[in-house]
């Protein structure tokens, strides 16, 4: 799966906490567009997480794609194929937020 429009991360962070939950990349047109996508397929509570959107170039977003663990797992679990969007995964030891 490669990403060919305009491709976004989106960071999902709990709205009372404050904590990271989730990282997802999808193919998108626009900002509002990628919001309702990514609430809809990944089935995100707007009332409960926040939803932190930075658009990324092509070239990150497939890099992320292609880019695997050590042991050869991918960095990327695909959660809808057709839409592309894909949740990112981290490795236990270079977490950024645990």
């Amino acid at each position: 799966m490669k990403f060919k429009k305009k491709p976004f991360f989106i960071t999902v962070t709990n709205k009372l906490t404050k904590q990271f939950c989730k990282e997802y990349l999808v193919d998108g047109i626009a900002k509002d567009s990628v919001t309702q996508t990514i609430i809809a397929t990944c089935s995100i509570d707007p009332l409960t997480y926040d939803l932190h959107i930075e658009e990324a170039t092509i070239e990150q977003a497939n890099s992320y794609i292609d880019d695997k663990f050590p042991n050869g797992q991918s960095k990327h679990i695909v959660v809808d194929k057709k839409k592309r969007v894909v949740e990112i995964l981290y490795h236990a030891m270079g977490n950024p937020y645990g």
